[in-house]
């Protein structure tokens, strides 16, 4: 009489071909109930289990297989894969050496050798094993594919892309292979041949979603808003918990300043949020209403999926804070930017008989004159861009660091893979993220009492350490700012208030807009000064948004970018700064008051709304700093009555302000320092708490 569980075993096999895991799960587990010891069933099991996104019971069932009989192959490879899924990426490696003892020359097995050996750093021996694939299968696509990688990963981005070429003209069904290749031409610049691989890939594949999000990054990143959101819409349309679309698109939309459906976008975040949906971006969080305790949630989630801790050795203990301690400052932005204009100063002021200073930099060299001055300014400058994240912490380590500092968190081109590795006994997160980072390996984020109070310590990842002042450095050397243009040359009104913000666009919000547009309508004879490119949609937008208010139009003036001396100048054909929120200014406010324009704040609930008021009060003008909203728009119309109070506030900005801690940067880089040994007392002694440094 025949077996009736061998049809149930026939089922199974055939459900799994077709992708249905689950249904093969529950016939695998009722044939298995009655042959508890079927390879086949164990080896299959694990395979569903692994394609169904359970990798752990994968491990389980693909081991169960191999004690039963250690000569499969094939079981031997899956487990390899189940085990590279979990993070066990070494025991993968020898699974597939296992593999590859039973079953020599086979391709698909180097491939996927290769691509576990690049997960480890080793990009040299995974481009030998890559090409030893090829050398039994020239045309196996996922080894010209694990190649590519490999290349890339050794900085040799021709030959990457030659190989991903191939890769994608061997199967160009392939989304990998596709995207890859589109990344790599974006990367030599070969912008127009990355759109088109997209698009022909895409006109083969319209629902393959990553290639679609590619495809809108690509369309954002050249200045295309619009085509852009529409790409991202289209992503969240196949796959509606996509997180990072979600994320891009409230970022895009609000870059043009288009808020039709922002309160259905925000919801949506914030509930992925109470999800842990992942991908959600806790940069783009920042910006939008939410609590601490949500950022925190969110960056958790965030490094949990991109920059999980790796088990690594641990470092040396730091040097004797009475020595000569080493400080690492990592970042994509030692070049012409915001991080970049705040830091080097203090870089320059670092005392050089206690502290050595690298840098490490993992961004783009744009040959100006900040580049220049940043590299003379480090010890040692090491260009990481085109190293692997195991690469630069292996750099990091050989340069017995003491305090790495990263300068960037969770914005674009962030390094957090580095930090992940472990490369230093002490890791902190200063001046380029306001907020909690959510990494385990992260010690330290250095704020002061206004942006990051020890009662909120809860929600952060970190121990917060307070400087004296403002945790915002500044520059007080060759600040050049240049005669601005008359107001009339700006299309400013020449008998006006001007009211500006130079923040960047993303940060306004309708919430924002309301407040401008009520103190426009309580100050008739005031305007509303804004920056942005001619031609940009935010333009229309604004003004279109401001009528719907009441407001007309023409009181929206906007003026374009321009270098940071000219940038600066425009500060003094404006009356009063009015800050945004829930992100405020925050080099913006810092040369707002350089300049001598005073800034309107109120202090909000997070890091990022609060920069402004530390800012407000280190130059010695408190009373700028509001407790709420409404009392912001009250201060920003009474200012705008008093002509005699907005001259003493510009001149006392000029004057006793140029003077105060503020301005300082010796000052400010002697109580840095003072924290950075304290970090390093606390690390030798096995302890990690807050840290206030006295005034």
């Amino acid at each position: 009489m025949p077996d009736p569980t061998e049809s149930t075993l026939s089922a199974a096999l055939a459900h799994e071909r077709n992708g249905r895991f689950r249904e093969a799960l529950a016939l695998y587990d009722r044939h298995l109930a009655v042959h508890p010891r079927n390879t086949v069933a164990l080896h299959r099991s694990g395979c569903a289990l692994l394609a169904a996104g359970d990798a752990v019971g994968a491990v389980h069932r693909l081991r169960a297989a191999l004690a039963l009989d250690a000569g499969l192959a094939p079981a031997w490879a899956d487990l390899g894969r189940a085990l590279a899924a979990i993070g066990r990426v070494e025991a993968a490696i020898n699974a597939y050496a296992e593999a590859s003892k039973r079953a020599p020359g086979d391709a698909a097995l180097l491939a996927d050798l290769a691509a576990a050996e690049s997960m480890l750093g080793r990009s040299a021996q995974a481009e030998r094993t890559a090409r030893a694939a090829l050398a039994v299968d020239s045309r196996h696509g996922s080894a010209w594919y694990q190649l590519a990688l490999a290349l890339e990963a050794q900085g040799r981005l021709l030959e990457a892309l030659d190989a991903a070429s191939r890769a994608a003209a061997v199967d160009p069904d392939a989304v990998a292979n596709a995207g890859l290749k589109a990344q790599l031409e974006l990367a030599a610049g070969q912008d127009s041949r990355a759109k088109a691989t997209l698009d022909s890939a895409l006109a083969r594949k319209p629902l393959a979603a990553p290639l679609r999000f590619q495809l809108a990054s690509l369309l954002e990143q050249g200045g295309d808003l619009p085509g852009a959101v529409a790409e991202y819409e289209k992503v969240l349309a196949i796959e509606p918990g996509n997180g990072a679309a979600l994320s891009q698109l409230i970022v895009a939309r609000k870059r043009m300043c288009d808020w039709h459906d922002l309160a259905r976008l925000r919801a949506a975040f914030r509930q992925g949020v109470a999800e842990d949906r992942p991908l959600l971006s806790p940069f783009a969080l920042l910006a939008e209403p939410s609590t601490r305790a949500e950022q925190h949630r969110c960056a958790r989630r965030w490094v949990a999926v991109l920059a999980p801790p790796v088990a690594v050795e641990a470092p040396a203990p730091p040097r004797d804070p009475r020595a000569r301690l080493r400080i690492g400052y990592l970042s994509a932005d030692f070049h012409a930017h915001a991080t970049a204009t705040l830091v080097a100063g203090v870089v320059e002021r670092h005392d050089r008989d206690r502290f050595a200073v690298a840098a490490y930099s993992t961004g783009l060299d744009d040959r100006s004159p900040m580049r220049a001055r940043l590299v003379a300014a480090f010890d040692r400058f090491v260009d990481a861009r085109e190293w692997s994240p195991q690469q630069l912490a292996a750099q990091v380590r050989a340069d017995d660091i003491d305090v790495l500092v990263d300068l960037k968190g969770h914005t674009d081109d962030a390094p957090t893979t580095v930090l992940a590795l472990r490369p230093a006994p002490v890791q902190a997160s200063w001046l380029g993220y306001p907020g909690t980072l959510g990494a385990p390996y992260v010690d330290y984020v250095i704020g002061d009492d206004i942006v990051t109070p020890f009662a909120e310590a809860a929600d952060y990842s970190e121990a917060i350490v307070q400087l004296p002042h403002a945790y915002q450095p500044n520059d007080d050397r060759g600040r050049a700012i240049a005669e601005p243009p008359s107001r009339a040359a700006l299309g400013l009104p020449e008998d006006a208030v001007v009211f500006c913000c130079f923040n960047a666009l993303w940060k306004l919000n309708p919430e924002v807009l309301d407040r401008w547009t009520s103190i426009l309508r309580t100050v008739p004879h005031g305007v509303l000064w804004l920056l942005a490119r001619d031609g940009d949609p935010a333009i229309a937008n604004l003004r279109r948004e401001a009528q719907a208010r009441g407001i007309q139009p023409k009181r929206l003036v906007f003026a374009a970018p321009r270098p940071n001396a000219e940038y600066l100048g425009l500060y003094r054909r404006a009356d009063l700064f009015l800050d945004t929120w829930p992100y405020g200014a925050h080099t913006t406010a810092s040369d707002a008051l350089w300049v001598g324009c005073p800034v309107i704040t109120w202090r909000g609930h997070t890091f990022a709304s609060r920069v402004a008021a530390s800012l407000c009060v280190t130059v010695g003008l408190p009373q700028l700093v509001c407790d709420d909203a409404g009392d912001y728009c009250a201060l920003a119309a009474t200012h705008a009555a008093d002509t005699t109070e907005r001259a003493r506030l510009r001149a006392y900005l000029e004057g006793p302000g140029r003077t105060s801690p503020l301005f300082d940067t010796a000052r400010f880089t002697e109580a840095l320092e003072e924290a950075y040994r304290r970090m390093v007392a606390q690390a030798r002694a096995g302890e990690r708490a807050a840290i206030a440094i006295e005034k």
